[in-house]
């Protein structure tokens, strides 16, 4: 077998292996209920400090991007608001105390697939709170993002936008 045969066949085995992984986290992502994660929000509030959120914004920010990072700076600006009750506090606390968390139920290390977990409690906890967040608390994300970013894909933040429109019309029915 020549050198370049034995490359091949190294990289055909190590391709199957990722294949093979990943596949094995999707099962574990699909076997997840959300529910479980959500029902349990305030066991996360205790990992929740303003000063620990922006240093794992500011360590792991460009790397997380725009999909993950929209929803915590809105809910994030939506606590400093004022315009939740205590028990959505402590909703927006339990999710980014779960965010600010490495070792959760999908480490957020694992490349592709640990901020899935966190994006699921994000959304589920936005979409109960869509009536509260306006348009001031959607910009001042959004510029947020700008800066910390500079250019991103605003798919991102016009899917989470819309997401949120959604939820209100179905709220106002």
């Amino acid at each position: 077998m020549s050198f370049l045969d034995s490359i091949k066949q190294t990289a055909s085995v190590a391709s199957q292996k990722v294949s093979n992984g990943t596949n094995k986290i999707k099962t574990s992502i699909s076997e997840v209920k959300l529910e479980d994660i959500t029902a349990n929000l305030n066991l996360y509030e205790k990992y929740f400090s303003e000063s620990e959120l922006w240093q794992k914004i500011g360590k792991f920010g460009k790397s997380i991007g725009a999909t993950i990072l929209y929803p915590v700076f809105l809910l994030f600006y939506l606590l400093k608001s004022g315009e939740v009750n205590l028990k959505e506090k402590a909703m927006i606390i339990g999710t980014l105390g779960y965010f600010i968390l490495p070792l959760d139920l999908l480490p957020d290390a694992l490349t592709g697939v640990g901020y899935t977990d966190d994006a699921a409690a994000l959304m589920t906890v936005l979409r109960a709170l869509a009536s509260c967040i306006n348009s001031h608390i959607q910009q001042t994300s959004k510029t947020q993002l700008k800066d910390l970013l500079g250019d991103y894909d605003e798919r991102a933040v016009d899917a989470v936008s819309t997401m949120i429109t959604k939820a209100n019309e179905s709220i106002n029915k």
